[in-house]
């Protein structure tokens, strides 16, 4: 059984004495003594603990108050009252407001003694046991899968701290590491998992749309506000919203989001009525936030709402300890027939271990689910790998050559990676697979433009230039987009 740190607060010193050598001799546990309010504060300060014994009466303070403060800070904390005082009154009122047990002074029962602290710490740890298998599970239902050396363990430590705790939360990283899946795992280990979780793409809408859907609007607010619709702000009241890619935000949408962040109000489009919202934020972003402060795209005062805790998400070539667990659980998830599950060979684990992984996270998944679909056998070679992790290309494609030499190769072994999945879905619908790729490679095209602008300090020329395109064509495309999104 783990160590459990006992405190006793007691401002009669025998009593003291008496317990901390029976718990450090008798039991073997560490145990911390004070005398007083005053000394218990100065002690919950250094450091946590499991149980409490606390003397009904002291000097500057009573066992119920300071049981109370106890538990407000510790809450998983159990508490046992010492009395000489006992009566009915006392030990019904100590058990009210959350005393695990009461104990008699002087200790003339030894066994009885024994027997109330074998039930507390037995209970103790029944509750550690729950909390641990009930993360673990939630661990295992995102995804959040390391090896016991990852850096991403430390992280998750600080998540679990803090996803109890109403506050803003910022999540940095390169994209497909994780920042949804993160996010959700801290809602779910917050008191609001009973709630709603919404996650919305600040990038993905144009201005006017993305207001609409963060804050709702009102009947005949615009052209084609047919009804009064309610906003993720309303929707996710008492729950978490993830304001996803939070940094393709525009100035008018930061302003608004930084005013629901500083007094919890806000109003429908078109709206007069102020309404109010207890939602936990939870922001993203795969641009450094800080550097759009300095470049000026980017409301410092919002990051400073934002970024109240940072958690920076580790790229996957940062981790390539966790490939090997991480490619388990993807094999597990996409396996239709679970007796036997395939394994990588070492050649191709090699392989993958030595490579950028450039996508991350979400590109492993990919690939994992293209070598479970290739495999002949239980083992699945560098024959399911595609070409470029074969090759040993362990940095990013170079994408800005501007005859495409470097460019094709990637997007050959793309396109083939998603003719090999789709010709294992039945009945596939030609012209609804053209209409989606069409859309996709639209947002790609407008993905790319949104991020040259962004590292060009938002010049057209330069951005069109870094692109290999005419400032025209660049100016056309972002027309394009947004004609496209109102119709």
């Amino acid at each position: 059984m783990p160590t459990q740190r006992v405190l006793i607060i007691d401002d009669e010193i025998e009593v003291g004495t008496f317990f901390e050598h029976y718990f450090r001799e008798v039991r073997s546990m560490p145990v911390s003594v004070g005398t007083s309010g005053t000394e218990t504060r100065e002690l919950l300060s250094s450091g946590d603990f499991d149980l409490a014994l606390i003397d009904l009466k002291l000097p500057d303070t009573d066992g119920i108050t300071l049981m109370r403060e106890i538990k407000r800070q510790m809450p998983h904390c159990e508490i046992i009252i010492m009395t000489g005082y006992s009566t009915i009154r006392s030990a019904v009122a100590a058990m009210r407001y959350g005393a695990f047990d009461y104990v008699d002074k002087p200790f003339d029962d030894l066994k009885e003694l024994d027997t109330i602290l074998d039930r507390a710490f037995s209970y103790i740890q029944s509750k550690k046991d729950f909390v641990r298998s009930e993360l673990e599970a939630i661990e295992s239902k995102f995804g959040i899968v390391m090896s016991d050396d990852s850096p991403l363990k430390e992280i998750l430590v600080l998540a679990k701290k803090i996803a109890g705790k109403k506050v803003t939360v910022l999540l940095e990283g390169e994209t497909g590491t994780g920042k949804e899946v993160m996010a959700r795992y801290i809602h779910a280990c917050s008191p609001r998992s009973g709630q709603p979780f919404i996650a919305i793409n600040c990038g993905a809408l144009s201005e006017s749309l993305l207001e609409s859907e963060l804050f709702g609007h009102e009947k005949g607010a615009f052209t084609g506000a047919t009804t009064r619709r309610r906003g993720v702000f309303e929707i996710a009241n008492y729950g978490t919203l993830l304001l996803d890619e939070i940094g393709d935000a525009s100035p008018a949408i930061q302003l608004k989001l930084l005013r629901v962040l500083e007094t919890g109000e806000f109003y429908r489009v078109g709206g007069e009525s102020v309404l109010k919202t207890d939602v936990r934020v939870i922001a993203a972003s795969n641009r450094n936030l800080r550097k759009a402060v300095r470049d000026k795209l980017f409301r410092e005062d919002l990051l400073y709402r934002l970024d109240v805790v940072s958690l920076d998400l580790p790229p996957l070539r940062e981790r390539p300890m966790d490939i090997l667990p991480l490619s388990r659980y993807y094999i597990q998830k996409n396996l239709t027939d679970k007796t036997q599950e395939p394994v990588f060979s070492k050649e191709a684990l090699a392989c993958m271990q030595s490579y950028a992984w450039p996508g991350n996270i979400r590109e492993l998944s990919n690939v994992v689910a293209r070598a479970v679909l290739m495999r002949e056998g239980s083992e699945m070679g560098i024959q399911c790998l595609p070409g470029y992790i074969v090759g040993g290309k362990a940095d990013p494609p170079v994408l800005n050559d501007p005859q495409g030499a470097a460019l094709e190769p990637y997007v050959q072994e793309w396109g083939q990676n998603l003719l090999d999945t789709l010709r294992h879905v039945p009945d596939i619908d030609l012209p609804e697979l053209t209409r989606i790729l069409e859309e996709q490679t639209c947002k790609i095209s407008q993905t790319l433009i949104e991020d040259a602008l962004a590292a060009s300090g938002n010049d057209p020329n330069k951005a069109a230039e870094r692109l290999h395109i005419k400032p025209r064509a660049l100016r056309y495309l972002k027309n394009e987009k947004g004609r496209t999104e109102k119709e």
